[in-house]
């Protein structure tokens, strides 16, 4: 098999347009919505959640209590 100019032309064309075909649908189904506008994220419901570490049990929590006896955030002290 030998390549060709006009056959890399044409597999480029078809890769080039199967992306194309994907960015479509992918904007279509509002994947892309927004992406250019550079509008805040809070008014989309994305919001930013602050973890921290909990002393006590190590795992990462929002800063809300949990139905541990030892809980920090029980008490709002932590």
């Amino acid at each position: 098999m030998i390549f060709s100019l006009p056959k890399l032309m044409a597999l480029a064309g078809v890769i080039w347009a199967v992306w194309m075909g994907f960015k479509y649908l992918e904007r279509r189904k509002g994947g892309d919505e927004g992406a250019d506008s550079g509008g805040d994220q809070a008014e989309k419901g994305h919001r930013a959640l602050d973890l921290e570490e909990c002393r006590v049990c190590r795992a990462w929590v929002a800063g809300e209590a949990c139905e541990r006896e030892a809980c920090p955030y029980r008490d709002g002290t932590a």
